[in-house]
């Protein structure tokens, strides 16, 4: 045997080392065997425009809290979704409320009660799914673009017997009575034995339920856990292994799956895992400015989407620290008074490996000593363990923690680089600008000009027309989806960078507003959105201007400190569009629109609610606002530099908003 063939010789590596490596290189091949493994995959994979979503569960675990998110995070997606509460039908069946005895499963008028409100809400639910209307079809405005929209029922009951749930199946599946209507189901259960958890789900369930009116706290508990034990005997969980099935532990502590596979794997489970009880506060806001002439001309700069903060951008970016340090530091004195103090760190499990970006154990007196309240201190000398948080470095202490996101822009990245703390940013190109493809860089007039059939589509239809080579508003939700999963899945603070466009569609999230009306948000400069969870699921917005505007006037816009109404009024007023698919705003048309082309512009389109930036511009004024904008559209600024009149967008406060371009 020659030396070069000796084991660790230097020769060739032996077979085994590939086979570690790669496995086997032999090519898979079809088999009976293989074949039957797969056959479930093979059926379930297979899209369904109509699916059912079935919850199971005992009272007070969660279901229509989940309910509820499913229904808002499915519809912001842009699927149609409706949830049908089986017990509002009962409440209606059976004239008013229940006590526990009605869920006595001897209760033989009761059962057949609770059957028929089962009934009527299915019946309701599968006519809903088998109309077409206003689901989204396309229409010769929008063209091919705007595609047909899935829809989504929830069927929201404990639906806690095998039996029961068969029957949904056969309402929903049967090859008689469906025929020509397939639709997908499947099973949700939410399983919690934790009884701390349980207690304070029934509590808040006594204190919203219309079940427990007129009821006292302890007479609305007790009827609760006696309701509960009716249940318990004739509960069965789900364990058919030939249905497809999702259970949740203890609000997602654990998650067990069977035969979920498609839309439901990729989108909903991974939303299903996020979502948890916990408050934190999670604030949004539009990168910095950038540069004014003045700066660029001083360092002898052209505008550019990738320019750096000007003095204006790096005054918002001392003052949004100071606001973060205030707002974190408060919720997390908030967190320990509570006696609730957990590492800020997500790892894998609660033993293994865990991220260090911040979590270590130690108190925060060196950064609230100079803070006044007496509260702060009283809870600093208390007995709970602090919490000092470490940078991404894992040395350097930070202030206060936060789980930073930003677009890769240097204008939002710089936004957040604090006196060099080590923050670990997470940037991501989800939430750089909507593209504009061919048109980066061209200005309103020139587009309508020249491109007068896209133009006319994109007032018709503002949200679906997607600019030639780009994007259309539609599409960020589903590059968006990964980051609001991400944010939902945190346990402390969360602050998001980006810029207008990507903003408009995360905060039609939070408010849970129809996301095709995205467009009209407003999003001042140098303002903060802060949404903190309810204890029902959705959010609750204020608004804090951190500083004015280079235009004083912009201050009417977002000094908004308090908690906004549910219709948001810091949004533009619209005025519906004639075709029903989105709002319109009345704009004031420039010198320039009024000669062009009639087969658009002249024709009394208007034009559609994404131009402008929702910000306080007078064309005599300084343009470093206006040039900012500019900067995070892709745009020219020519028309500002020839001091020509541009649209204006009427506000509801009777703020006039003048920009040209488009909005990102």
């Amino acid at each position: 045997m020659s030396g070069s063939d000796q084991p660790g010789s230097g020769g060739e590596k032996p077979a085994t080392d590939s086979y570690y490596a790669k496995g086997s290189a032999e090519l898979a091949t079809e088999s009976a065997l293989t074949l039957l493994k797969i056959q479930h995959r093979l059926r379930l994979t297979k899209r369904s425009d109509r699916l059912v979503i079935v919850l199971v569960g005992l009272p007070g675990r969660g279901k229509s809290f989940v309910a509820r998110k499913l229904q808002n995070f499915l519809t912001w997606r842009g699927t149609e979704c409706k949830v049908f509460n089986v017990g509002k039908y009962r409440r209606e069946v059976a004239i008013g409320s229940c006590d526990s005895n009605f869920f006595d499963s001897k209760n033989e008028a009761a059962i057949e009660a609770r059957q028929k409100a089962a009934s009527l809400a299915m019946e309701d639910m599968l006519r809903w799914l088998d109309n077409n209307e206003g689901s989204g079809t396309a229409t010769p405005s929008s063209g091919a673009l705007r595609k047909a929209k899935d829809r989504i029922g929830i069927f929201d009951a404990t639906n806690s017997t095998k039996s029961r749930r068969n029957w949904i199946l056969e309402q929903c599946t049967c090859r008689v009575k469906r025929a020509g209507k397939p639709i997908g189901v499947v099973f949700v259960e939410s399983i919690c034995d934790d009884k701390d958890l349980l207690r304070a789900n029934y509590l808040t369930k006594v204190n919203n339920s219309p079940d427990y009116d007129g009821m006292t706290s302890e007479e609305a508990l007790a009827d609760i856990e006696e309701r509960c034990r009716k249940y318990e005997e004739t509960y069965e969980t789900l364990d058919e292994d030939s249905q497809s099935y999702i259970k949740i532990f203890n609000l997602s502590s654990k998650i067990l799956l069977n035969h979920i596979y498609g839309r439901m794997a990729k989108s909903i489970v991974p939303a299903l895992m996020a979502w948890n009880i916990g408050t934190r506060p999670v604030f949004i806001c539009r990168a910095g400015m950038t540069m004014n002439d003045n700066e660029r001309s001083m360092l002898n700069l052209g505008m550019s989407r990738s320019e750096n903060l000007g003095e204006h951008g790096r005054t918002f970016r001392d003052k949004l620290f100071n606001f973060m340090k205030d707002e974190c530091l408060g919720f997390m004195s908030r967190r320990r008074k509570a006696a609730f103090s957990p590492d800020m760190n997500t790892g894998t499990s609660i033993s293994g490996t865990m991220n260090r970006g911040f979590g270590s154990s130690s108190d925060l007196a060196a950064f609230l000593k100079d803070e006044d309240s007496d509260e702060e201190t009283s809870i600093l000398n208390s007995e709970h363990v602090e919490e000092e948080y470490i940078g991404c470095d894992g040395v350097t202490p930070l202030p206060f923690p936060c789980y930073i996101m930003s677009s890769t822009m240097p204008r939002a990245r710089q936004t957040v680089e604090w006196e060099d703390l080590p923050y670990d940013v997470h940037m991501l190109s989800n939430l750089n600008p909507l593209d504009k493809g061919d048109f980066t860089g061209r200005e309103l007039e020139d587009i309508g000009e020249e491109h007068p059939d896209w133009y006319t589509q994109l007032v018709s239809d503002p949200f679906y027309t997607r600019f030639p080579g780009g994007e259309c508003y539609g599409d960020l939700t589903s590059r968006l989806e990964s980051v609001v999963v991400d944010i939902e899945q945190q346990v402390g603070p969360v602050l998001v960078v980006s810029h207008v466009s990507v903003l408009q569609v995360m905060v039609a999230y939070f408010r849970d507003t129809p996301v095709e009306n995205c467009t009209s948000i407003a999003l001042p400069m140098n303002t903060v959105l802060k949404f903190t969870p309810a204890k029902g699921g959705s959010w609750q917005e204020s608004q804090h201007c951190l500083m004015p505007s280079t235009h004083g006037s912009q201050s009417k816009l977002c000094q908004l400190s308090d908690m906004h109404p549910p219709d948001h009024t810091c949004d533009t007023p619209m005025m519906q569009s004639p075709n029903g698919h989105g709002p319109m705003v009345k704009l004031e048309m420039s010198k320039k629109f009024s000669n062009s082309p009639p087969s658009a512009l002249a024709r009394g389109l208007t034009p559609p609610p994404i131009w402008g930036d929702h910000r306080v511009i007078s064309v005599s004024d300084h343009h470093a606002q206006s040039e900012n904008a500019d900067a995070d559209r892709g745009l020219s600024r020519r028309g500002a530099t020839e001091g020509r009149n541009t649209p204006a967008m009427t506000c509801r406060d009777e703020v006039t908003i003048r920009d040209s371009g488009i909005v990102s």
